[in-house]
């Protein structure tokens, strides 16, 4: 890692270019799913049933899983694949892909055959990530008929209707606008807690948020952590904004709502990462710089330190009160010299 990270309060480490700027930052700028709240029991699990659903009502079956949790982090660590409803639609496509090659439609059958998920992502991972890369890898072993009888298995909307059924269940009117059809379930979403609440936050910076989920769902997450009064609306964007990670629009609509000294971006996966690196390239010379903090509990699990440190990241925290913590206390020291 540049100019040697190294451990400046328990669960945190940073440069000492990042303890320098820390010192002056004056806006934070939040991602919210394993930063804000802790996602692992919702997200992940809406993925699994939704794929699982979508592929029984085009004829297929098994007598396990069609995907686990712990799958879906493989998509996180490949990159490009921040909303779970896109991701949800690449396990999809997998799927469709191998029974057009193979002629069945057994899923338990289709996950032994090569190529392997985990392969897969790998090379997704060395294009870039992102559906992008995943419909790259899998569809140059088809034929353009084969691609075009995949591409009409795939209704991207279904996807999505059932990803909001899933996760907001019963609450489905109030986060999207719409009444369950296919699942009556309870709600995913009942099942996340808060990571952060407003005492944790130092009272004199600025927040925002930098999110991929929708205007309802984002709502959802605030009332959860009760963390609204303590945001500046016009620093929040989310996929109703018409912007999404790792477009840097988002930074910069967050900065320009507060006009920071610094602003610190704090993320758990590399589509957060690639939005701050993008910010700090495309900004312009009266634009704030962007710090960058990954959170090492969030989508990547294990594999986050790995992962941030090959690119470069100059704080890493183990959680977000940690975080900020060591950012009150950065600025108290100063404050006294």
């Amino acid at each position: 890692m540049s100019d040697g990270i190294r451990a400046v309060l328990p669960g945190v480490y940073a440069s000492s270019r990042a303890a320098a700027l820390a010192e002056v930052v004056d806006l934070v700028v939040f991602d919210v799913d394993g930063v804000l709240v802790d996602v692992s029991q919702s997200f992940p699990v809406m993925i699994c049933e939704v794929v699982a659903q979508y592929l029984r009502e085009r004829g297929f079956s098994g007598s396990g899983p069609a995907m686990t949790p712990e799958e879906t982090r493989w998509f996180k660590t490949a990159g490009g694949f921040n909303s779970d409803w896109i991701l949800a639609e690449a396990a999809v496509l997998y799927f469709l892909v191998k029974a057009e090659r193979s002629g069945h439609r057994t899923w338990d059958v289709l996950s032994g055959e090569a190529p392997r998920l985990r392969d897969v992502l790998r090379d997704v991972s060395r294009l870039g990530g992102g559906l992008a890369g995943l419909r790259r890898t899998l569809l140059q072993s088809l034929s353009r008929e084969e691609a075009a009888r995949v591409d009409a298995s795939l209704d991207r909307a279904r996807i999505e209707r059932l990803a909001q059924e899933f996760y907001a269940g019963p609450q489905s009117p109030a986060v999207y606008g719409i009444t369950p059809e296919t699942y009556t379930g309870p709600a995913l979403m009942a099942s996340e807690r808060p990571l952060v609440a407003p005492s944790d936050l130092p009272p004199d910076l600025h927040y925002g948020l930098y999110t991929g989920r929708t205007a309802g769902e984002t709502a959802a997450a605030l009332a959860l952590t009760g963390l609204a009064p303590r945001l500046a609306a016009a620093a929040v964007v989310n996929a109703d904004s018409g912007i999404s990670k790792p477009d840097p629009a988002g930074l910069m609509r967050a900065a320009q709502a507060s006009r920071p000294r610094v602003m610190l971006y704090v993320g758990d996966n590399l589509d957060d990462w690639d939005t701050a690196a993008r910010y700090e390239t495309e900004r312009g010379p009266t634009d704030p710089p962007c710090l960058f903090a990954g959170i090492l509990a969030g989508a990547l699990g294990p594999a986050s330190w790995e992962l941030f440190e090959a690119r470069g990241a100059e704080v890493l925290a183990d959680s977000v009160p940690n975080l900020l913590r060591w950012l009150a206390t950065r600025q108290a020291m100063a404050a006294q010299v």
